[in-house]
């Protein structure tokens, strides 16, 4: 199933180049001027505490606008996912209806990042302690703790903006189901972690142009798409049992999906026009 994931994600990626590296560039556009913001609020007059109060809005507030921008491509995602086309006025008429939703989102990662940055450090210097003071085990497992919930919540995330776009739910549900999925299907979305950390090295070999946000939408969209088929198996099947409930039926539940991709073959990417 994995493997088909890689080979569908892939074509959809390459035949809506173009328009995800329009929403890429205007992405990193909207992202360069975040941090001129963040810049200028740093070197605004005033004593330390204020210029550190500008610091933290305008933090928080570019944390809120890339939130938007990155939901915004949510239902583009989910039209290629979908074998459709997307449509680069769908993206930019989805702003303004993914501000709550894309606000939040932005909010919450920003609180994770906080955790990460405060958490870590202090909970290892109780560990290793200093200034001739004796560490404390206590140290190691609440910092164990808490890099292991910014691990699973990160993986978890990935499924968020999928979430929004398919089911349509409110924050608090898409939040809540994100973990219940990656739960449900924990290496899967390790998979899919990986895959995005390939999207993440490209676009940061491309500066965030030929890969980018909209490329990981996709992506995260592709992947909660085709695992959802399990779950519809379940609902047509609702006697299974346990043991069974492993035994998915892929190749049956993925044919319709293997046929309208194709076989798609490398000079199709390269020359389609001799396809």
């Amino acid at each position: 199933m994995f493997r088909f994931l890689i080979k569908k994600n892939f074509c959809d990626i390459w035949d809506n180049l173009f328009h995800l590296m329009i929403v890429n560039l205007f992405t990193v556009l909207s992202g360069a001027a975040c941090y001129l913001l963040i810049l200028l609020s740093g070197a605004l007059p005033g004593p330390d505490s204020v210029k550190g109060v500008w610091l933290l809005l305008a933090l928080l507030l570019c944390c809120m606008i890339l939130g938007v921008l990155f939901f915004a491509e949510g239902d583009n995602a989910l039209k290629i996912a979908n074998f459709e086309g997307p449509k680069l006025a769908k993206y930019f008429g989805s702003i303004v209806h993914s501000i709550k939703d894309g606000a939040l989102f932005g909010l919450y990662m920003a609180f994770v990042a906080a955790v990460a940055i405060v958490s870590i450090p202090y909970y290892f210097r109780v560990w290793v302690g200093n200034e001739g003071q004796t560490g404390s085990l206590l140290g190691l497992l609440m910092m164990s703790l808490v890099f292991w919930f910014i691990v699973i919540t990160l993986l978890a995330l990935q499924y968020f903006l999928p979430i929004r776009s398919i089911m349509h739910n409110d924050f608090r549900k898409c939040l809540k189901k994100c973990y219940m999925i990656f739960f449900d299907n924990t290496l899967f979305t390790i998979g899919l972690g990986l895959l995005n950390l390939v999207n993440i090295a490209v676009m940061i070999f491309s500066l965030g142009i030929l890969n980018g946000p909209a490329t990981i939408s996709v992506t995260c969209t592709e992947a909660l798409r085709l695992r959802l088929y399990k779950y519809d198996w379940y609902e047509v099947n609702p006697g299974l049992t346990k043991e069974e409930r492993k035994e998915v039926p892929w190749e049956d539940l993925l044919a319709n999906d293997r046929k309208l991709l194709g076989p798609r073959r490398w000079k199709s990417f390269l020359f389609p026009w001799k396809e």
